[in-house]
């Protein structure tokens, strides 16, 4: 099906091949930067920023457990790495990598530390004057206790260990000032220790995008995505295994995002998500659920001061998978994400930062309801 989507989505991008004939002829022959190729060369082309952070905190259930919750002192550290390529002659490369280590005073459960390492390089090429190609790469090292949607039903927190890598080819074209449209063709492979399970991730999506201001702009993202499993097995409604069947989810994707430049200074900026997602099985139905989630980002930044405050509200549908044997009540879950970090200059490239985190999960299941808050704070030194 992922395939079918991706197949439609490529048709109807080439069909706006000629579309904008007129923007295109008449930027054709655009040069980024005339003469001084030197100057870009040596000075302007390449520019890089590298974070390093340390800290202490309290997180007050480490396992997520639903009841006889522990907690934990912990030291943080971590690590921000970006490196960027300017497109004054139109090639465009960026690298980012972001990597955290928590290690916990108490080692609730028997878990020493947490670790969280996410990479991610891009590059791509202008040309035309309203095409761009590129390619993304991710690399993902996950250690971190994380509520699951298991094969045993409803959500538990597990350890989840693991390596993602994703690729990403993409294709834009620029409809008119302000218009653009985006095909993409992702493919991904995850590899989980037990008792999660790895797969594979392919599809295509499409990107529809209107930007009106500096940083300000809306995008429509749409796609479809096929998930087969290594080991997992199928299961009827019941949840009862489906021998000899492996489990293949289906998902299509639904996002509307926002972003805005609230002032001339640049010193307010929102983030709004709205999405959709629903995800069936190859089985029974028994996997089947659908997911709407909107989150909100603001930040205001200057010189000296950032404060950063995000909400996020995550509700999950289960049409056909109940909480017990039925006729028990069709399982759901809502999630709710909220956190606030303020840092302050203190002293050249050196900040201080303080950071409030609350999770929790909210549902008809017992098992898989949850509750933690951390606080954090600490130093950060820019080079």
């Amino acid at each position: 099906m992922a395939c079918g989507v991706l197949a439609g989505l490529l048709a109807l991008f080439l069909g706006i091949l000629n579309a904008d004939a007129q923007l295109s002829s008449s930027t054709n022959d655009l040069e980024l930067i005339p003469e001084n190729e030197s100057i870009w060369k040596e000075s302007l082309l390449w520019n890089k920023d590298i974070v390093l952070r340390a800290g202490f905190g309290y997180k007050d259930n480490v396992l997520l457990a639903p009841n006889s919750r522990e907690g934990s002192a912990f030291f943080a550290s971590g690590i921000d790495l970006t490196i960027y390529r300017l497109p004054l002659d139109g090639w465009e490369a960026s690298l980012s990598i972001v990597g955290d280590d928590v290690r916990y005073f108490r080692s609730p459960g028997g878990l020493h530390g947490e670790d969280l390492l996410t990479t991610s390089a891009l590059g791509q090429k202008y040309f035309g004057g309203v095409w761009r190609s590129g390619l993304e790469l991710r690399y993902n090292y996950v250690d971190q206790v994380l509520e699951e949607f298991l094969t045993a039903g409803g959500a538990q927190a597990v350890e989840a260990k693991g390596n993602t890598l994703g690729i990403r080819p993409f294709l834009r074209r620029d409809l008119s000032t302000n218009w653009w449209v985006q095909v993409e063709a992702p493919l991904g492979r995850e590899w989980w220790q037990a008792p999660l399970d790895s797969n594979w991730k392919f599809g295509g999506q499409a990107v529809l995008g209107f930007s009106y201001g500096a940083h300000s702009g809306v995008t429509l993202t749409g796609g479809g995505f096929d998930i087969p499993h290594d080991q997992w097995l199928a299961r009827d409604a019941l949840g009862n295994e489906i021998v000899g069947r492996r489990l293949t989810l289906l998902r299509e994707v639904a996002e509307l995002k926002w972003d805005h430049q609230w002032d001339a200074s640049n010193h307010w900026s929102s983030a709004t998500r709205l999405g959709f997602n629903h995800t069936h099985d190859n089985g029974g139905g028994y996997f089947d659920n659908n997911r709407y989630y909107i989150s909100e980002e603001l930040r205001f930044r200057t010189k000296d001061w950032e404060i950063k405050a995000l909400a996020g509200l995550s509700y999950f549908h289960f049409p056909i998978q109940t909480i017990g044997t039925p006729p028990a009540p069709l399982f759901h879950l809502t999630s709710v994400d909220v956190s606030f970090r303020l840092e302050r200059r203190i002293y050249k490239a050196l900040r201080c930062f303080a950071a409030f985190e609350f999770e929790a999960a909210a549902s008809n299941d017992p098992s898989s309801v949850y509750k933690d808050h951390i606080e954090s704070g600490g130093l950060s030194w820019e080079f």
